[in-house]
């Protein structure tokens, strides 16, 4: 879980929600369901989300299934901008080119502009091919003030073996458009040069709750998912998966900034002198292994699962998830989950640029690409409330930190925390329903 921004705490957000959809409850395959839930995030002295998840399925004729989900979300609050603290009050340019925002001195820069709401409708159709073939076929479509994204997507499964192994190839393609406020800054420009002072910038503004004009910034996404299910007695359920997926055209964040700073030798060292905005590589190619295990253990049922990643950006993590479902009977249960994560950092992740030297091709400060560990405890409850239908209750910390210490003679700078601790609190609920 990587949080700090619009698309990792939507992704985070969608995941967890997802998750009690249907509150872990088992449902007859055939039925007619009806699921929904609700999910409150909350950053100390952060981002504030709100997330509500409505879903169906339901039996077709001809063996077909038609599921479709419809998502809404809200963010609101403070969010990083990439720049480092100084000792001296910081003023940045809002992203529209219209108006500024004050940093106290010490404080790490937050971009108190960031608030959005999205709406995303998936649906997706489930045919039999005989007794052990399914096809599925799904549409995808997004919607936010300065992102779209419409995909579409396909999927294979094969039972083998008296149906003790399911091997599954998968595919999916979007297409994304960014229009950021205020037009897509020149990577690498300095945020005064791109604020909207100059006449060329402020014709592609626009004010602080509506995109950018034009036709807006593309990037296309494939995914690709090879899956291999095995069960192992009564009790053991094995999966293996392989994912990859490649992304191409324009990857920045437009929002994120670097700071240029004096170097060592200057009368203020570590003193900012300039924000420039960030710049990635054009592509990016992102690989997984991921393997689970599922064991029954007299009513009980443990799930431990394994994820190994790794970019051509340099990043690399790893992630361990335990659940525990513990049965309390009249179909009353209690699931206490932990999960640790680790990455490293992205070639091109650099907390600020010196002033004299160099400036690489591509640079960042999103601290999503820092060096990081993180943990999520949490615990959720599941009971019913009528003849087939559930609800679910949980609740989850997450802590997340990382070393970002400069070095020794960078002045005031050295004395921050660049990379301070980060709290959440999720609050969940989930209903279902099956008719």
């Amino acid at each position: 879980m990587q949080l700090g921004g619009k698309s990792s705490i939507r992704g985070a957000l969608t995941a967890m929600t997802a998750m009690l959809l249907g509150g872990g409850v088992a449902h007859a395959e055939g039925e007619r369901r009806l699921e929904s839930s609700v999910l409150l995030y909350s950053e100390v002295d952060r981002v504030q989300a709100a997330e509500a998840i409505l879903g169906l399925s339901m039996p077709l004729k001809g063996n077909r299934l038609f599921n479709a989900r419809l998502t809404l979300d809200g963010l609101t609050g403070a969010s990083p901008n990439g720049a480092t603290p100084s000792a001296t009050i910081q003023t940045f340019t809002r992203p529209s080119g219209n108006g500024a925002y004050s940093v106290k001195p010490g404080e790490i820069p937050l971009d108190d502009t960031f608030k959005d709401s999205r709406y995303s409708v998936d649906g997706s159709l489930t045919q039999e091919m005989g007794r052990f073939t399914t096809v599925d076929f799904g549409a995808h479509f997004s919607g936010e003030h300065d992102y779209t994204s419409l995909g579409v997507n396909v999927g294979l499964t094969q039972d083998l073996n008296r149906k003790n192994t399911t091997v599954g190839v998968s595919g999916a393609y979007s297409h994304d458009i960014v229009r950021p406020e205020g037009g897509a800054p020149v990577p690498l420009a300095s945020m005064a040069a791109s604020s909207g002072e100059s006449g060329e910038r402020e014709e592609e503004g626009d004010d602080d709750h509506e995109g950018g004009t034009g036709s807006g910034e593309g990037k296309d996404v494939f995914d690709g998912v090879v899956s291999v299910t095995q069960v192992l007695g009564r009790k053991t359920l094995v999966r293996v998966n392989y994912s990859i997926n490649r992304s191409s055209g324009y990857l920045n964040d437009p929002y994120k900034l670097l700071s240029v700073v004096q170097g060592r030798s200057s009368p203020q060292p570590g003193e900012p002198v300039d924000y420039l905005y960030e710049s990635r590589p054009g592509s990016h190619t992102k690989q997984a292994l991921y393997a689970q295990v599922r064991r029954y253990l007299g009513g009980h049922t443990v799930d431990l699962s394994y994820r190994y990643f790794w970019s051509s950006w340099g990043i690399t993590s790893n992630t361990v998830d335990l659940y525990y479902r513990l049965p309390l009977g009249g179909d009353h249960a209690l699931q206490p989950h932990l999960r640790y994560y680790r990455q490293t950092a992205a070639d091109f992740y650099h907390t600020y640029l010196v002033d004299g030297n160099v400036v690489p091709e591509f640079a960042s400060a999103d601290y999503r690409l820092a060096p990081f560990h993180a943990i999520t405890v949490g615990l959720q409850y599941i009971f019913p409330v009528a003849n087939g239908a559930h609800i679910s209750l949980g609740g989850e910390y997450y802590h997340q930190a990382g070393d970002l210490s400069p070095p020794v003679g960078m002045g005031a700078l050295s004395q921050y925390d660049l990379f301070p601790t980060l709290d959440a609190i999720m609050v969940r609920m989930g209903f279902g329903y099956d008719f």
